[in-house]
């Protein structure tokens, strides 16, 4: 079922493969996930979309500074303030019987609602009133346009196991997709919570005897490199790890199932490079390959913003150096496809030496555009 729904959303939701992949996983683990990016890159549908996938109570809020507590967690009750002089909210339908929730712009929270979302999603219990109410909630998602900086939201920022930044669509054969397709998104495989509690349970079976080492490996890689891993995120990673496996079909989980880590070792989005860097190191050096290319391929973007575009017509420098940067592409194009065909020799996944292949050949389009 769960291949199913991976092949519904990727189908409709392009270069979203691994933002899909984490929700998943995130799902399956009973953990949280915040994507992070700029305003129009599909955050919201796309996890509108994937809970339509689960027959689940269903909670969403658009957080701003002025967000009160009855937004979110329930109106106060008059009955029980009047009758028995209780402050108790009425909870039912609000966030402390979802079982998936949504909170858009999640860091705009104000104190008070944040020491009530640490108790929902560390603890799964709600404070109402005199009464400590169990909470259902499988997962939570946010998305936010920035990083949160104030020292309270940080602990709440911890405790979004997943972490990714959202991309807008790069492949010039994906933007062409774009324009055709459905403005609504339509599930056709629609699971149980039961259903989704049997996966997890199966998920923590997945056997990773043959991975212990690399995950310490991993570990102490990053704090050489200063990036700190707390001994709480790391023993959730490794349920993470097993919950990525078992979506992908596998009862023993290998070296490709530590790439899910890079999306949960990382704190400052200008770390997740390095952390890629050491995952890829362990499992996948072609991927490692493809990042560094997405690297470079970045850095000519860049170089192309601070071209005079009204000059190149006229054939000097500015067309000398799009010439320069067409032939990198080039190069990169060659390489990439290489790599590709030695990553299927290899049985190793290569989806995203594709997808950097595909970005670099829609940007070399828009580069010959420039230049005809």
């Amino acid at each position: 079922m769960l291949e199913k729904i991976k092949k519904e959303l990727n189908s409709y939701f392009l270069e979203r493969r691994e933002e899909i992949d984490i929700a998943l996983t995130s799902i399956l683990a009973n953990e949280h996930t915040v994507f992070l990016g700029n305003p129009g890159v599909a955050k919201s549908q796309l996890i509108r979309a994937i809970a339509s996938h689960i027959n689940a109570e269903y909670f969403e809020k658009l957080i701003t500074r002025f967000t009160t507590e009855d937004e979110l967690f329930g109106p106060l009750s008059i009955k029980e303030l009047k009758d028995n002089d209780k402050f108790v909210r009425k909870t039912s339908g609000y966030l402390p019987t979802a079982e998936i929730a949504f909170l858009d712009e999640v860091f705009k929270a104000n104190s008070s609602i944040l020491n009530a979302l640490l108790s929902i999603i560390n603890e799964r219990i709600y404070h109402n009133g005199d009464k400590v109410e169990k909470v259902p909630l499988i997962s939570l998602f946010g998305a936010s346009n920035e990083l949160p900086e104030e020292n309270e939201l940080l602990a709440f920022y911890d405790r979004f196991l997943f972490r990714k930044v959202v991309r807008g669509i790069r492949s010039y054969e994906n933007l062409m997709k774009l324009i055709d397709l459905d403005e609504e998104y339509k599930p056709k495989t629609v699971i149980d919570v039961e259903d989704v509690k049997k996966m997890q349970r199966e998920a923590l079976k997945v056997d990773i005897s043959n991975i212990k080492e690399d995950l310490i490996k991993l570990k102490l890689a990053l704090e050489s490199e200063g990036i700190r891993v707390s001994d709480r995120r790391f023993k959730k990673s490794v349920k993470a790890v097993k919950c990525f496996a078992y979506l992908n079909g596998k009862e023993k989980a290998d070296e490709n199932d530590l790439d899910i880590l890079r999306h949960i070792y990382w704190n400052e989005p200008d770390e997740f490079f390095k952390v890629s860097v050491e995952v890829f190191k362990l499992s996948n050096h072609f991927a490692g390959f493809a990042l560094e290319q997405r690297e470079i391929l970045d850095s000519l973007i860049n170089e192309i913003k601070k071209i005079n575009k009204e000059r190149i017509k006229l054939g000097g420098i500015e067309y000398r150096k799009c010439l320069e940067i067409l032939g990198k592409l080039n190069s990169m194009t060659i390489s990439l496809k290489d790599v590709k065909n030695k990553a299927i020799e290899a049985n190793k996944p290569y989806e995203l030496v594709d997808d950097v292949l595909k970005e670099v050949e829609g940007f070399k389009k828009y580069v010959e555009g420039l230049m005809k």
